[in-house]
């Protein structure tokens, strides 16, 4: 009987032989050691120590903890200093009431005439000109109303600036300033050189409490053609308007004070952070991490290594 002897040799692994474990120590990264700064930081200023925190502390023999605030949480911070009073605002200011600024009507505009006025023969001339002497009449007699009627009657057949304007002080009469002022654009822009459309618009925002547009319509109105009564007018209106924007220059001082104090606030609390960050950022580097050998305490990193 023959025997046949086979020798199998072993091939080499080709898997790199796994080298003895070295007892080192694992680096934390940059950002791991900034949050475990922080995470001290707060349990030393008086956070709560959480569980697991205590038992990884407990197996380095750390055998006492800070004692947590009353209420379990951090400290809060400390109150920032109490920014700058700001000007005096002249919050409590109010304008003198005027018994005459009435609320804006509700009505429905009034109809207006044609854009372009129509070729009118001799006779319906005769007669737009017999309904303007009748407007002008009710105006005269006080019928504001009558005069409103009759004066669209001729603005539906012959448009004006002037009519417009007329329609506008008989609307102003009864303080349906809205309309006015309508009949009024109307005619300015027909002409934009009519005094009495500027002056009667200058009115009309007068009784709505516009200061600024009032003393601005009615001082236009008398650079063209001067009259005591609208000057009058205008010079309540610049009582008026002239409190409102020193009221109003005050509070936007006041509010550009505000605005400053607290920018510079922000920027002195960002500066004490940074501050405090470099601060604790040279100290974590100068002491290496944790008191003690290799980061914590102890020689050798943590408990049991070592293989």
């Amino acid at each position: 009987v023959k025997f046949s002897t086979r020798i199998e040799r072993r091939r080499p692994s080709t898997h790199p032989r796994t080298s003895p474990r070295i007892n080192e120590m694992p680096e934390l990264s940059p950002e791991e050691n900034a949050a475990l700064r922080r995470a001290c930081s707060a349990i030393r200023d008086g956070a709560d120590v959480p569980d697991h925190f205590k038992d990884f502390l407990k197996e380095l023999g750390v055998t006492s903890f800070p004692k947590p605030s009353s209420n379990g949480s951090a400290k809060p911070p400390p109150a920032s200093d109490p920014e700058p009073a700001p000007m005096d605002d002249d919050s409590d200011f109010e304008d003198d009431p005027d018994p005459e600024v009435v609320k804006p009507e509700s009505d429905a505009p009034a109809p207006m005439g044609p854009d372009v006025a129509p070729e009118l023969a001799e006779s319906e001339l005769d007669a737009v000109m017999a309904l303007k002497q009748k407007a002008q009449d009710l105006e005269a007699s006080g019928d504001h109303q009558g005069a409103v009627d009759a004066f669209t009657e001729v603005i539906l057949k012959a448009p004006s600036p002037l009519v417009y304007a007329k329609r506008a002080n008989a609307f102003v009469q009864m303080r349906k300033c809205l309309a006015a002022i309508r009949d009024c654009d109307k005619a300015l822009e027909m002409n934009p050189d009519s005094a009495k459309a500027y002056k009667t618009r200058g009115v009309a925002h007068r009784y709505l409490g516009n200061w600024e547009q009032a003393q601005m319509d009615l001082g236009r109105g008398l650079n063209i053609d001067y009259d005591e009564a609208s000057a009058a007018v205008q010079k309540i209106c610049a009582e008026h308007y002239n409190k409102a924007r020193v009221h109003k220059a005050k509070k936007k001082a006041a509010k550009e004070a505000k605005e400053k104090a607290e920018r510079e606030e922000r920027a002195r609390r960002a500066k004490e952070e940074y501050e405090r960050q470099k601060k604790e950022g040279a100290s974590a580097g100068g002491a290496g991490g944790f008191p003690g050998a290799g980061g914590f305490p102890g020689a050798g990193g943590f408990p049991g290594a070592g293989g």
